[in-house]
């Protein structure tokens, strides 16, 4: 059938097998291409030269831009506050969405009502629903005040520099633990029912069948979503932007915020490039590490 086929198209209008892959991966190159090496060279190319977009001058520097933004004390306390907020968030947001997605799966009935409820956060605005956290942590008259800080003293939580960004965290968990628990559900679906049946059979208590049987499969979707919650954690912008611009002291500002203060807010597009890409770097080598720490484990771990 197939040669038939070949024989009734005209010769000139057949593709020779040597070019379809080629054609296959040409969209995906292309995009590749437009939307993350062509702004990534020229984000590169800004960190050499002083940008003004007002008066569209521009000048070569050369490597004064990276010796005077890597030598700062500015770059230096936002790199720390993005790592610590991600120890901070992404073990929350896994440990959490992991437990959520357990007790959902588990459920008898109205499992999509509850997925949708976790899930909710995801979908809404980060910048709105910052502006209503702040509210909340408002000192004096609000409920973190009113609740938390009458019982253990820890009061006006977005002024104090050891309390601010501990309360970021706390909103960072609360948004990202639906895309995880996303994550597990799908991995939990993939589990087959017999194994726990067997398991069961066996004698082999719940914590034993999820030790042996529910854990090792989900190993792809831990680490795809320890990967998707450090890479959330490590670009975090908004609730910092819109609760404490960075403050009390900068014990708040991260690189995603630093970034737009120089590039934004100070017109510095060489200095806002650099930190572009230490973030960019940042991001990549946590990834990287997470996955040769543990995450080709995880992943054969998944495929038995």
């Amino acid at each position: 059938m197939t040669a038939l086929l070949d024989a009734s198209v005209p010769r000139r209008l057949r593709t020779p097998r040597r070019y379809v892959p080629a054609l296959l991966v040409t969209p995906a190159a292309t995009f590749l291409m437009v939307f993350f090496i062509v702004p990534l060279s020229t984000v590169m190319a800004l960190t050499l030269f002083d940008y003004q977009p007002l008066t569209r001058s521009i000048r070569f520097v050369g490597l004064r831009n990276w010796d005077r933004i890597l030598t700062s004390p500015e770059l230096q306390q936002a790199t720390l506050n993005t790592l610590l907020y991600a120890m901070l968030t992404v073990p929350v947001i896994v440990g959490l969405s992991l437990l959520a997605a357990l007790g959902i799966h588990a459920l008898p009935r109205w499992g999509g009502l509850w997925r949708t409820v976790y899930f909710l956060p995801t979908i809404a605005t980060m910048a709105a629903m910052s502006v209503v956290w702040r509210r909340l942590f408002y000192p004096g008259t609000g409920l973190v005040d009113s609740t938390i800080g009458r019982l253990t003293g820890a009061t006006d939580w977005l002024h104090s520099t050891t309390l601010a960004l501990p309360a970021i965290a706390v909103i960072g968990s609360w948004a990202g633990i639906g895309s995880s628990m996303v994550m597990f559900l799908a991995g939990l679906s993939s589990v087959p029912r017999h194994l726990h049946e067997a398991g069961r059979l066996d004698g082999a208590g719940p914590w034993h069948r999820f030790w042996h049987i529910t854990w090792p499969a989900l190993g792809p979707s831990t680490m795809f979503a320890l990967i998707i919650a450090t890479r959330d954690a490590l670009r975090v912008f908004d609730q910092v932007h819109v609760m404490t611009d960075g403050g009390p002291l900068g014990a708040t500002e991260t690189l995603a915020d630093l970034q737009w203060r120089y590039g934004v807010s100070y017109l510095d597009i060489g200095s806002g490039s650099i930190v572009n890409t230490v973030l960019l770097g940042l991001v990549l080598v946590t990834v990287a590490a997470q996955y040769l720490a543990g995450g080709r484990r995880l992943e054969r771990a998944g495929a038995r």
